[in-house]
């Protein structure tokens, strides 16, 4: 199992006439253990890897495409993230997982 944190991330609705920047209105985080197979599959619901091109690195983490709430026009980002609370050995399965995903070589 590797545990992986998720965040989803809400964002205020923009204010017209001004630059869209905002400070999150709420952040939500959440520990979980998954299997490899879970991994590779969360990883291709999160299609923005936080840099290009994606090395398998445990700092990187993926991100969904922002999605606005159409009632309160609130925006919600979700993005996956390699915990910390891994031993160093499940390293190289989130790199492989990565890998299989398409994101790194």
């Amino acid at each position: 199992m590797i545990r992986v944190t998720r965040i989803e991330t809400t964002y205020p609705a923009p204010i017209d006439g001004e630059d869209y920047c905002p400070e999150p209105e709420s952040v939500w985080a959440n520990d979980d253990d998954v299997t490899f197979r879970e991994l590779v599959r969360l990883m291709r619901e999160h299609l923005h890897p936080s840099c290009s091109p994606a090395r398998g690195d445990t700092r990187e983490w993926l991100t969904t495409e922002a999605e606005q709430d159409w009632r309160t026009g609130e925006y919600t980002e979700h993005s996956l993230h390699y915990s910390r609370e891994n031993p160093p050995r499940a390293a190289k399965y989130w790199r492989a997982a990565m890998r299989a995903a398409g994101f790194a070589r």
